[in-house]
């Protein structure tokens, strides 16, 4: 509990600068009526047939009100975890959904662990947790995850707030097997802002970071080699403002991001990021293509005529 409650100082002294860097989907700081606050994010995957997978986490200062929540078609709820302080995403590929969670263990040490999911299953129900081994690096407070399928599996990126400067990412990147099974232990990679999607180019990983400034939240785009070492120093792909959401898709040799934005964060914006710019300097304007209301989340289709992003309730 000792954790948890120097977390919430943290989030409420941070709002301003680790709010915008965290790797999360749609996020939101609440107030329940007795004065709690609560922390919530929301993702969705598509499972095609117009059927959507919805991840949901909350943290909250009672343990028994935090967690992760994997909400299927037909009413379905899978609990992943509950009980601790969390960050977690989804990634559909292979057939599967995984789910990647990091979450705060023993000693102060976060554990990280994934689940491989067959939506198709009946019942449905979290595969194996698989724990991946983290490296021997100084503790830090879970902070995001983002994760992408491979040609040959998944690979997942863990983050946590430095101990020391928690304006700073540190990232953690690990290979996954298509059923959710780590092919080595996590290796620290020099990443340290938030990481909020990322995907498979064809020859490394396209990471999408979220970057503060003072007139709001940049997009910022970094390409890094299957190692995990940056190619270059990350550039400008938004302009100053509102990001959520955001998703990558990599397709007909084109990385394309998805995410919320505009002047009131009420548009589903698409952005080509094929190409890493320059640092400082303002990148075209995103295509709209379509409102996208608060109760909303982006999801993204695979089909015959390529992928699109689209709004789901």
């Amino acid at each position: 509990m000792h954790t948890l409650r120097s977390y919430f100082r943290g989030v409420a002294a941070l709002t301003l600068v680790a709010l915008p860097l965290l790797a999360t989907p749609v996020a939101e700081a609440r107030r329940r009526p007795d004065g709690e606050l609560v922390f919530r994010t929301r993702r969705a995957a598509d499972l095609g047939g117009g059927r959507v997978a919805r991840l949901r986490t909350a943290l909250a200062m009672q343990p028994e009100q935090s967690g992760a929540w994997l909400e299927l078609p037909d009413d379905v709820v899978l609990p992943v975890h509950q009980g601790s302080s969390l960050s977690a995403t989804i990634a559909e590929g292979h057939g599967a959904l995984l789910v990647a969670v990091a979450l705060e263990g023993q000693g102060g040490r976060s554990r990280f662990f994934a689940h491989r999911v067959d939506p198709t299953a009946a019942p449905a129900a979290l595969g194996r947790a698989h724990d991946i081994t983290r490296p021997s690096a100084p503790p830090g407070t879970p902070f995001g995850v983002a994760a992408t399928a491979t040609p040959d599996g998944f690979t997942v990126f863990f983050q946590e707030l430095d101990a020391s400067d928690q304006s700073l990412a540190r990232t953690f990147m690990v290979q996954l097997a298509p059923d959710g099974s780590p092919r080595g232990p996590s290796v620290e990679v020099p990443v340290p802002w938030g990481v909020s999607a990322a995907t498979w180019n064809g020859a490394g990983y396209h990471l999408a970071l979220n970057y503060p400034s003072g007139e709001g939240v940049r997009l910022s785009m970094v390409s890094v080699d299957p190692s995990g070492r940056p190619q270059q120093h990350p550039d400008w792909a938004s302009a100053a403002g509102t990001v959520m959401d955001v998703h990558l898709v990599a397709e007909g040799g084109r990385v394309l991001a998805y995410f919320r934005g505009g002047a009131t964060g009420q548009d589903l914006l698409e952005a080509d990021v094929t190409r890493i710019r320059q640092w400082g300097q303002e990148p075209p304007a995103p295509r709209r293509v379509s409102r996208l209301d608060w109760d909303q989340l982006i999801v993204v289709t695979r089909g015959p005529d390529g992928a699109r992003a689209r709004a789901v309730r």
